[in-house]
């Protein structure tokens, strides 16, 4: 009876790790979460897909719109926009998350100045990005749209001159939207 109840035992043991090693095996990347604050959009960008980023494959950045280059942040601001219907509370009311944003950033290489819709949803008008080559079956980091030059030679100092008063703007629109969805 001890002996049966063993072999049953390391059976079942070598079944859940027989189960555990194919189900991830082909497991599909989960997606990332569509509402993010403020700091975890400017953490993708600049930890992922930034000037010193170590997870970027050399050559592959952030698309500029035109179709043919890309580019590696070093400054970016994110500030949450597109309304109530982009926007949620966190528990407690203590913070807001959103699934639009517009970016600003600076690329060190000539000081470009860039600012964008970043989406972590797709929509009408919005490009896939992914810090992976090809799509191989991982979904997208996020979404871009409207990629638009602001200026070119700025310092770091020009460049929160530059932005400051425009990411201004949008937070008094996005404040005045109001963020209506639950927690």
């Amino acid at each position: 009876m001890l002996r049966s109840m063993r072999i049953l035992a390391a059976t079942l043991v070598l079944c859940s790790l027989g189960l555990l090693v194919s189900g991830s095996a082909g497991a599909v990347p989960k997606p990332p979460p569509k509402f993010w604050g403020v700091s975890r959009c400017e953490h993708v960008l600049l930890g992922v897909y930034g000037y010193a980023s170590p997870v970027v494959p050399a050559g592959y950045g952030l698309p500029t719109g035109d179709g043919h280059s890309s580019f590696h942040p070093d400054r970016a601001i994110c500030v949450g926009s597109g309304g109530p219907h982009d926007c949620r509370w966190t528990s407690g009311h203590r913070f807001r998350l959103y699934s639009q944003f517009t970016v600003f950033a600076r690329s060190p290489g000539g000081g470009v100045v860039r600012s964008w819709t970043l989406a972590t949803r797709a929509g009408p008008g919005l490009s896939p990005v992914r810090h992976h080559y090809g799509n191989h079956g991982w979904p997208p980091d996020f979404y871009m749209s409207r990629v638009k030059l602001l200026a070119t030679d700025a310092t770091p100092e020009r460049f929160h001159s530059i932005v400051a008063p425009l990411a201004a703007r949008v937070a008094r629109q996005e404040n005045a939207t109001g963020c209506t969805g639950g927690s």
